[in-house]
């Protein structure tokens, strides 16, 4: 080989040994700007950190603990799933509207960027239950001077749905978002069934005072217990390949015990009527009534001493009667809503409870197949009670 020939092939190398090494140092850095976007980027950047995973994972709790220890709370509210033509044909068979409820934990970084841990639980599209929880970097920026910001980020954690035999499910997605520091609405594309999942958030400035004790003066304070009753709306979508919208919704009514007890807790006792109309293979109408007994446990956020704003689930058991049709479900339920208290004793309640329930007698007898009855009744219902 020549000496022109050696130093070519030397240049050769060096120059992909100087490739690799920026490459490398490119990929080390983009992981380093990753890893501050998690919990531990709070405690100190990647720069600072020895690089081992024992020292990660030791900043990742305490970044952890600050974000749920200084962290401002917030109400979240499924709001619709999009199933794209392009990737869902029958569409239409498909829950759009994915009611229930959530709770998260935020803190705003020095960068103005937030950072959240969250949890939810809400009706998938097989209109089944779907709880979710895990934390989500989003960077903002502001639009202008209107107060308002738009924002992308991520949010990484679990989910788990019935048909995928309840198996925990990652979910690394990507998220965007616009809104103000109070009402804000976000966006995610899920890759793994071609959705797009949208959602919304009210925060409640209430790091500060959120383990104080209740003020004397708190009609909350006062009163453990109310008795309340309401009057609404009823959405119900039975979700059936055959006819996804023969339900006509209708008005609910309801009663309700409900004690408060710590700081934050309340628990309801509630039972609730509703009666629809619905329309058979041949076309003629009947009725059916669905009646509900539920118990859930919810998380109240204390927007002023006397406005409260809740979230919760738990369990509930719901009864179907219609001509030659009487069934009875187990299943989970989902509430979220408002207290306000306007005298120490006469309290004004509103709530959307949302009641995941299924029927194996299925919705028309007439048919030669008996598909499952997927209601889903969710209810929004304001009322008046009585505190004692």
């Amino acid at each position: 080989m020549t000496p022109f020939k050696i130093v070519r092939a030397a240049a050769a190398v060096g120059a992909a040994l100087a490739s690799l090494s920026a490459q490398a140092g490119f990929f080390s850095n983009a992981l380093e700007a990753v890893a501050d976007t998690t919990p531990a980027g709070l405690v100190r950047p990647s720069s600072e950190r020895p690089g081992d995973w024992k020292s990660f994972w030791a900043d990742s709790k305490e970044g952890a603990d600050f974000i749920m220890k200084n962290g401002n709370d917030l109400l979240v509210a499924p709001v619709y799933t999009n199933h794209p033509r392009w990737a869902w044909e029958q569409r239409d068979e498909e829950n759009g509207w994915p009611f229930g409820m959530g709770l998260a934990r935020q803190v705003i970084d020095e960068r103005g960027n937030e950072r959240m841990f969250f949890v939810t639980a809400f009706v998938d599209s097989n209109y089944q239950v779907e709880p979710m929880v895990g934390y989500s970097w989003v960077a903002r920026y502001p639009i202008g001077n209107t107060g308002l910001h738009w924002g992308a980020g991520y949010l990484a954690g679990f989910t788990m749905r019935a048909d995928y035999m309840w198996l925990p499910c990652p979910l690394p997605l990507p998220v965007a978002k616009i809104g103000s520091d109070t009402v804000s609405f976000y966006g995610t594309f899920i890759p793994f069934t071609n959705v797009f999942f949208f959602y919304s958030s009210i925060t409640v400035d209430n790091a500060k005072r959120r383990d104080d004790p209740l003020p004397a003066t708190s009609p909350f304070a006062k009163h453990a217990n109310l008795l309340y009753g309401g009057y609404g709306w009823s959405y119900a979508d039975n979700g059936e390949e055959y006819s996804p919208n023969t339900i006509k919704n209708d008005a609910v009514w309801n009663v309700g015990l409900r004690r408060y007890s710590g700081r934050h807790w309340q628990t309801d006792l509630k039972y609730r009527k509703n009666s629809y109309d619905f329309k058979t293979v041949s076309g003629r109408t009947r009725s059916m009534d669905l009646e509900t007994y539920s118990l859930t446990v919810a998380y109240n956020l204390d927007v002023t001493k006397t406005f409260r704003l809740f979230a919760g689930a738990g369990v509930g058991y719901s009864r179907l009667e219609a001509p030659n049709i009487s069934d009875t479900s187990i299943h989970p339920t989902t509430t979220l809503g408002f207290t306000w208290a306007f005298t120490d004793r006469i309290y004004l309640t509103g709530s959307m409870d949302t009641n995941i329930s299924r029927f194996g007698d299925g919705l028309d007898a007439e048919r030669d197949v008996r598909p499952t009855l997927r209601p889903m009744p969710t209810d929004f219902t304001l009322g008046l009670g009585i505190a004692f």
